[in-house]
């Protein structure tokens, strides 16, 4: 975002929603045509703000897997922005481009809209993610590494800016469904304390809590099927 500014490129802007993207065949060998439509909703203040709905254990809100980045701007720019959004809320606008990059997460909109199908299936492998000032005694918590327990799974370690350190937390497997399929992830029964005792039992006997909880998410890990011509 930093470069962004610097170059005098547009910056991000937040509060949108695309609602349509269509694709003009004909111009798309030209390479001075802009043959991508894509139609944006700006969202109300209200709309682009979902209400946090995860708590650590002294009952404070924390940013979770809703919003799109835990980055933020200082309270004057917020205010700025906020007043943006309310004086655009819910009008529509058209961008012509050359490209589009979706970056939209295993439930891709862009993909969607293609028409393209998510050839793959879902696992029984769950992931808690935190984004923590840690307290451990475990020596390597400022390195990237992985840790593995035979009976208890496995945690990735990414460290970050401002003392925070990112951890990707196996939770639990399971044998399926009755039908073979993979168990459905509720994530009502999943909270930062739950991910964080998973971490504590993962990495036993070494010791782990916080100071800070900044960030909080759960997914399910996603298992392509790939089929490779041998000529």
């Amino acid at each position: 975002m930093d470069t962004m500014k610097e170059c005098g490129a547009n910056g991000v802007e937040r509060g949108v929603l695309p609602t349509s993207l269509s694709i003009d065949q004909s111009l798309v060998e030209d390479l001075n045509a802009y043959p991508i439509s894509v139609r944006l909703r700006h969202l109300s203040e209200k709309d682009a703000t979902p209400q946090q709905t995860a708590t650590s254990s002294n009952g404070a809100a924390i940013q979770d897997g809703l919003f799109r980045s835990n980055l933020s701007t200082d309270d004057t720019n917020e205010l700025i922005e906020a007043a943006k959004l309310d004086v655009k809320a819910n009008t529509e606008e058209v961008v012509k481009a050359k490209y589009v990059l979706g970056a939209d997460g295993a439930h891709s909109w862009v993909r969607n809209q293609l028409g393209f199908k998510l050839e793959g299936d879902s696992t029984d492998y769950i992931w808690g993610v935190l984004d923590i000032v840690p307290i451990t005694d475990f020596p390597d918590i400022r390195m990237r590494c992985a840790i593995h327990s035979a009976s208890s799974g496995s945690v990735m370690v990414i460290p970050r800016e401002n003392k925070l350190v990112r951890l990707y937390i196996q939770l639990t497997t399971t044998n399926g469904s009755a039908d073979g399929g993979a168990a459905k992830l509720d994530r009502s029964k999943i909270s930062p304390d739950t991910i964080l005792q998973s971490a504590q039992r993962i990495m036993a006997p070494y010791r782990i809590s916080y100071r800070k909880l900044d960030w909080v998410s759960c997914c399910r890990a996603q298992r392509l099927l790939i089929s490779i011509d041998a000529d």
